[in-house]
């Protein structure tokens, strides 16, 4: 066996030295397994996946420790709405002066067919929050609820040949 010098030969054989000696991997079949290998691995660490496009891919919740949670403010429950008024009646009426806060809403019911019997028509139902009309309905009968934003003192006014239910929440 005869010992290679680098000075010797063709330049490919001293370049195939020069690699070995320096732990390099010369392109070819291993060079490229290895570069195969390593995109797989890469790739493999994080999803690229398209298919699920448009679909939710949110993970669990990281856990947190007792003392976290502790510190977290809990939501804080909505007040369930109050009657502030309620009543049944018949015809026109004026209701008593009652207060409400920034939101309140206005429920009610009417059934015209006892006043309407004998011309077989349809009533009236309108109920005015001061000069501002919230409710008008005709019809044989009818609900409904309406949301209001005035605080402040109201009183409303129910104008109908109805019988009617009106309650105030807020």
């Amino acid at each position: 066996m005869s010992n290679f010098h680098p000075k010797d030969g063709s330049k490919a054989a001293r370049q195939r030295l020069a690699d070995k000696k320096n732990g390099r991997f010369k392109r070819g079949i291993g060079g490229s397994l290895a570069a195969i290998m390593f995109v797989a691995a890469v790739s493999g660490c994080g999803s690229n996946d398209k298919s699920d496009k448009g679909k939710s891919t949110a993970s669990a919740p990281a856990s947190t420790s007792s003392a976290e949670a502790s510190h977290k403010a809990a939501p804080t429950p909505k007040a369930k709405p109050t009657t502030v008024l309620a009543l049944t009646g018949s015809g026109t009426k004026n209701t008593s002066v009652f207060k409400v806060g920034d939101e309140w809403t206005l429920s009610y019911t009417f059934d015209c067919t006892k006043a309407m019997r004998a011309v077989g028509g349809k009533g009236n139902f309108i109920v005015f929050d001061k000069n501002d009309k919230i409710v008008n309905e005709l019809d044989k009968t009818g609900n409904g609820s309406t949301q209001q934003h005035a605080p402040g003192t109201r009183r409303l006014q129910i104008i109908s040949e109805c019988d009617w239910t009106v309650k105030v929440t807020g």
